[in-house]
């Protein structure tokens, strides 16, 4: 079964990337048309948001574009007679030459004349060789843009410059056809009324900036914690020796065997980052999720009726028995089960982007698919504990008793994860989706602890053992194992402003070979082995401590801001 869920795990993580990487490249073979006209325009047109260099001492470039269609960054010069200062932070098509990129030296554009593509008010009379978009006349209707170049205004390719014929010609799916009034024509991310939701200033590959910090709140299901019926009942004239005993005509169980914390819990994740270049080549990108401590509880009192016990199979007898909690005439008392389960994670890696890096998948405009690798961190723990208070009413054995048993699970996993991330920018929307899996050592710690404080004539004395605790099992157990943890995400983000975006999204998470604290649990009990012991001691030394293991799983929603610059 273990081995199993491992190899379903792994194959999970693997289609994901292939998939990812598969759609990749077939997208690619789509692209040759519109490839093919960019290259006719690369050289003499620059089309994006125009910003204000910080440090101009080393030339003579006041501005700095980032191309819409290459991403790539270019310094602007102004050619004499041309002032670009009232473009600033302004949607624009430059004419010019395209200059260096050789040796490892800037990108720079000797630019001769622009073009604005907003709707902003007209530029200082000073700005000389300025040409307004042609969009003011109903009959100057837009065409349709080819498929994957819809981040710029067609306008701006055309206007004063000849489109290649085999790719703008008769009958071609890119002719300039006059479709739709000038209003309807928009851009991605729109210019037209919405020049706040622009990119962020510093321009960028992917969703935008150098720098990102993400929020979230999480709605999550986790994997169950199960048990063993651990309290049960009978209806009232049961005789003593079945009563709550497991199997008996009647007996119903009132805490156990069904599962136990695996409702919605709230979380939050909180994820952030940076790149190491306006060409987002290399960045580095890590995040911290917790969720809120997950509680079972359980309690029962009576003064003998209603019946109350804690089965357990008796391996002297070899038969089904139960421990009393209440029964008429015989003792009363209350018991208390808490059940708690904390899950948390951490980690942090390097992002790659294989484009120019040998990958055979080119990064377009609006999409980007990243390799990472680095570290991750996760911590699962578990605790029961089982509580009784007894009072005897046997006249003839008067006395009280506290028993009390304790289960506790620890795994701290630490390893080394690799995947992908895969960003498609949509304009006012972006999608991310992320396919990781991580393989290292989880440090697997078991505890069992129990006692008996039996109180007669005013006497305390404390007896090591509880009920299912026995000094067969009790102490602390550790171990290293090997274990794996796919990771698979999906977000949807909204922008709201040029550096703020609502998301939503969805995570899965798998940790194999893991310890939970109801596994640990063993119901093969030897009677004699309860406080005070039987002298002289016979039998078999249960209940015994044995490794079980099992796998874990969380999944869940996330709403949460996104916020660029």
């Amino acid at each position: 079964m273990r081995n199993s869920s491992r190899f379903i795990a792994v194959c999970l993580c693997l289609v994901a990337l292939v998939s990812s990487y598969s759609r990749c490249v077939a997208e690619d073979q789509d692209e040759v048309p519109a490839s093919r006209l960019r290259r006719e325009l690369s050289s003499t047109r620059r089309v994006g948001y125009l910003r204000k260099r910080s440090d101009t001492e080393s030339d003579r470039a006041r501005f700095v574009l980032k191309d819409a269609y290459d991403k790539a960054t270019y310094r602007i010069i102004e050619q004499p007679g041309l002032d670009l200062a009232d473009f600033v932070d302004r949607y624009i098509s430059l004419q010019g030459e395209t200059e260096g990129g050789t040796d490892g030296s800037p990108l720079r554009f000797s630019a001769e004349q622009v073009t604005a593509l907003d709707d902003q008010q007209p530029v200082s009379a000073r700005a000389t060789k300025v040409r307004p978009a042609a969009f003011a006349a109903a009959d100057a209707r837009p065409i349709e843009p080819p498929r994957d170049l819809t981040d710029v205004r067609v306008a701006a390719l055309t206007d004063g410059l000849p489109a290649p014929s085999e790719v703008l010609g008769p009958g071609s799916p890119y002719s300039l056809e006059i479709e739709t009034a000038p209003q309807s024509y928009t851009i991605e991310p729109p210019v037209t009324g919405f020049g706040w939701l622009r990119p962020p200033a510093t321009a960028s590959d992917g969703l935008g900036g150098r720098a990102w910090v993400r929020g979230e709140y999480l709605l999550w299901t986790t994997d169950s914690l199960r048990t063993p019926a651990l309290i049960t009942t009978s209806p009232t004239g049961t005789a003593r020796a079945t009563a709550g005993v497991l199997g008996e005509a009647g007996t119903s169980v009132l805490y156990g065997i069904s599962s136990i914390n695996n409702d919605s819990i709230s979380g939050g994740r909180l994820r952030g980052g940076f790149w190491f270049g306006d060409a987002q080549k290399v960045g580095v990108e890590g995040d911290l999720f917790m969720l809120r401590e997950q509680t079972s509880e359980y309690q029962a009192t009576s003064t003998g009726d209603p019946i109350i016990a804690r089965p357990f199979f008796d391996i002297v007898n070899g038969r089904e028995t139960a421990e009393l909690v209440a029964f008429p005439s015989v003792v009363r008392g209350d018991i208390q089960v808490t059940a708690l389960t904390n899950l948390a994670s951490g980690g942090i890696w390097m992002r790659f982007d294989p484009h120019g890096m040998g990958s055979p998948c080119e990064a377009r405009s609006g999409r980007k698919l990243d390799w990472v690798i680095g570290y991750r961190s996760m911590k699962l723990e578990d605790d029961i504990s089982i509580r009784e208070n007894l009072t005897s009413l046997d006249t003839a054995n008067p006395g009280t008793f506290v028993i009390e048993d304790g289960f506790t699970t620890d795994n701290k996993f630490n390893g080394v994860e690799v995947g992908a991330v895969y960003e498609a920018d949509l304009g006012r929307f972006y999608f991310e989706a992320l396919s990781k899996i991580a393989i290292g050592n989880n440090r697997q710690v078991v505890n069992i602890t129990g006692y008996s404080d039996i109180t007669e004539m005013g006497l305390l004395e404390r007896f090591p053992g509880g009920v299912l605790a026995q000094r067969t099992n009790i102490g602390s157990y550790k171990r290293d194992e090997m274990s794996l943890i796919p990771q698979l995400g999906a977000t949807i983000g909204w922008r709201v402003t040029p550096r703020f975006s609502l998301t939503a999204g969805y995570t899965f998470v798998y940790l194999s070979n893991v310890v939970r604290a109801g596994d640990q649990i063993s119901t093969d009990i030897n009677p004699n082995l309860f406080p005070p012991e039987a002298v002289p001691f016979s039998g078999a030394l249960r209940p015994e401590f044995a490794w079980r293991e099992t796998d874990f799983w969380a999944q869940g929603i996330s709403l949460g801001g996104d916020y660029r610059w």
